[in-house]
């Protein structure tokens, strides 16, 4: 069975209007398969039943539910590699030769889906401060699902996640066995501040950060809500702060305040400056 074509408007549009992921015209079976479990689990017959019961005033909390299913949670411990070598081997120097006096730098992990990202980096800076004691890491990590900020604090892996990206060396140094279930050591958990944010919506107030991660989140927006985006990072970014994208992510023809730096096999960028002693120096960051 095939939902009726203003049940799958009604979830495009306003799926879009909340979250501003942008569903195609032929995306009916994602919709359906996707929201016919949570359909069956509220006692419903299917999802074109599901959506008559969003209609009706008071359903925010469905709405919820909606969000959770149909946003894509897809990621692993330190995904595609080559990024976070970068932020270790090239990133954090740059930036650390900077603070010296505060010795403390910030770090946003933004679309944190189910929190590999953030103890990702929380697992690295873990590895440089046993060279740099008296440094410091604040890590902030939101995202739009209630469903995944609650699994990023309890912070509990399966094995198949864990042997995804991670070796059995950091395994071990940062991870603690719970039944058939693999926990994040307390250290890293109190490194990172899980907390809910709609990217789309007015930003809360947020601290200057040194590092901005939002990859693989722009792929499912369109070019007004990218360009709100970059406006909103170029904000919050320090002057010398770097921002990761996905590999198949680029600011080019969005916003030109960004110049790419280093190769990552993804996306590293930060912002351009218009002091001339700065633009003279560019190249020591590539």
């Amino acid at each position: 069975m095939t939902i009726r074509p203003d049940t799958f408007a009604y979830i495009r549009d306003t799926l879009h209007q909340r979250t501003a992921i942008h569903l195609m015209d032929n995306k009916e079976y994602l919709v359906e398969t996707r929201l016919s479990v949570l359909a069956k689990k509220n006692g419903l017959r299917n999802v074109d039943a599901l959506v008559d019961q969003l209609r009706v005033p008071g359903s925010s909390v469905l709405w919820n539910e909606i969000v959770d299913a149909m946003t894509t949670n897809e990621t692993s411990f330190f995904r595609d590699v080559k990024p976070f070598e970068v932020l270790r081997d090239k990133v954090f120097p740059a930036l650390m030769e900077k603070a010296q006096g505060t010795r403390k730098l910030k770090v946003w992990s933004a679309a944190s889906a189910s929190g590999q990202e953030a103890y990702s980096i929380a697992m690295l800076w873990d590895e440089i401060r046993r060279n740099h004691p008296h440094w410091d890491l604040d890590i902030l990590a939101t995202d739009i699902s209630h469903k995944m900020l609650e699994r990023c604090k309890n912070g509990a892996y399966s094995d198949l996640e864990v042997i995804r990206g991670l070796s059995q060396r950091r395994l071990a140094d940062n991870f603690h066995r719970d039944g058939d279930r693999w926990l994040v050591d307390d250290r890293l958990k109190e490194r990172v501040d899980f907390k809910y944010m709609n990217l789309i919506h007015a930003w809360p107030s947020l601290p200057k950060m040194d590092v901005v991660f939002i990859r693989n989140v722009l792929v499912y927006f369109d070019h007004p809500t990218k360009c709100s985006l970059f406006a909103k990072v170029r904000k919050i970014l320090k002057p010398n702060g770097f921002l990761f994208l996905g590999g198949a992510e680029s600011p080019l023809m969005i916003d030109d305040k960004f110049e790419r730096v280093f190769d990552c096999g993804g996306s590293c960028y930060r912002l351009k400056s218009e002091a001339p002693h700065d633009r003279k120096n560019r190249s020591s960051y590539r």
